[in-house]
Parts: C-alpha cells; sequence; structure tokens
C-alpha cells in the first residue's frame, strides 16, 4: 500500500469526458479536484521506462483503445505507448484506498498504473489506452488489460462496481475480442485477477477471495451484454 504523498503538488491536467458523443474539456485539476476528493491507495508496480503522453484521439473509437462513455484522464508518464503483445483481457485489482488514482499514477518516478479505475459509485476513469502498455501486473502487463477498484479486499464490491467493471469487459469484448469467461490462469483468456499471476506478477493476493469470487456475477452480466445475450 502506497499512500498519495499529500505534499506532492498536483499536475495540471485535461479531463476529456465523452458521453454520447459529447466532448468537454476541463482544463485545470483544481475544478476536477473541487468535485472528487484526492486519491489514495497502491497499485503494483512493474519497473520499465515511461514515455510521454499517449496523444490519444478524442474520437473513442475500437482503434483508439479508449472506452466512450467513461471519464478519460490521459497519464503524461508511467506507461509505455503501444507496447501490447496480445488482449487476453482484464485483471481485476483492488486499490486497498479510497478516491481517484490518477495523480498517483501521474507522480513522475512511480512506474506504477493501471488502464481504469472505478470508485465505489461506479464512476470509470481511463488513464491509458487498452492498445498501451500500463505497468499494474508486472509480467502480465504485455497481454493484459487492468482495472484498479476502490476500496479495499476485505470488502466486495459494490453492485455499482460490479455492473461498471461489466460495462468495461463487454467493450473489451465487442471491440478488443476479450473472451466473456472467468480466467484463473495467464495462458487462459477472461477476466483474471492479479493473484493468479504469482510470482511473475509480483507476488500478491490482490484483489482477496471476495473480489474475485464475483467475477462470475461480473461474466454472466457481460454475456447479457452482448449481441444474442451470449
Amino acid at each position: 500500500m502506497h499512500p498519495t504523498n499529500p505534499d506532492h503538488p498536483a499536475p495540471s491536467r485535461r479531463r476529456l469526458l465523452v458521453s454520447g458523443g459529447a466532448l468537454f474539456v476541463t482544463a485545470t485539476a483544481a475544478s476536477l479536484l473541487a468535485a472528487r476528493p484526492g486519491g489514495s491507495g497502491r497499485s503494483d508496480d512493474d519497473r520499465g521506462p515511461a514515455t510521454g503522453p499517449s496523444g490519444a484521439s478524442p474520437t473513442a473509437s475500437p482503434a483508439s483503445g479508449w472506452m466512450p462513455g467513461v471519464t478519460r484522464i490521459p497519464l503524461e508518464r508511467n506507461f509505455v505507448h503501444g507496447d501490447r503483445d496480445a488482449q487476453r483481457g482484464l485483471v481485476l485489482h483492488v486499490q486497498e484506498g479510497e478516491g481517484s488514482l490518477y495523480e498517483r499514477f501521474n507522480t513522475p518516478g512511480i512506474k506504477t498504473s493501471s488502464h481504469f479505475w472505478v470508485s465505489r459509485d461506479g464512476e470509470t476513469e481511463q488513464y491509458v489506452s487498452v492498445l498501451d502498455r500500463a505497468w499494474a501486473q508486472v509480467e502480465g502487463n504485455g497481454a493484459w488489460a487492468s482495472v484498479e477498484t476502490s476500496g479495499f479486499a476485505t470488502r466486495s464490491l459494490t453492485e455499482a462496481q460490479v455492473d461498471a467493471v461489466a460495462r468495461i469487459y463487454a467493450w473489451g469484448a465487442g471491440s478488443h475480442g476479450w473472451q466473456a469467461a472467468v480466467s484463473e490462469h495467464p495462458d487462459r483468456p477472461g477476466l483474471g485477477v492479479h493473484a493468479m499471476g504469482g510470482a511473475a506478477w509480483g507476488g500478491h493476493a490482490c484483489p482477496g477471495t471476495l473480489r474475485s469470487a464475483q467475477r462470475a456475477e461480473i461474466i454472466r452480466r457481460v454475456r447479457e451484454r452482448l449481441p444474442g445475450g451470449e
């Protein structure tokens, strides 16, 4: 667990909110922080070279790797542009804290990030295109996208979080071929968890047994959203 340093100044940023084709740009972090509490918590480390902004198009097309209808806040660092070698699915993480992780993930030198973050009320932020490599599960970063979920391993995902993760996964299934299945192994596509990667993924128990067990319900909802209710 690495709480956000309250003494670290918040960098300026843009918030791009894509909903129904409309695009809203807020120019400073101050207005964002007024709308939500400052983030704290941890995500797991993958040492590697940081890059600059992803340069993602504001049109959230499948080719861009950005999901429509969620809050888009591209990181300026702590990911690798265009460095994915597969689209095996999505890895579920627990934040062990509350609040947006953008400021933490955008801190110079942190070398940790995830593609998505979901709050307890289902608010979803995307920080990295799923075509780019976020730093969430070490050796699993090349093949897997990642989602951090606000809260703690000792508490289940909220109903809103279950639904938000299902929406992310259904989008990934439709746009990037993620298989609508629960995965228990790094070589098997589906909705996985950080713990399944063992030592090669950092040796973490994340997201804990409670949240891991909720994946069956998430995938059930994913299948309802796919064409034909598959």
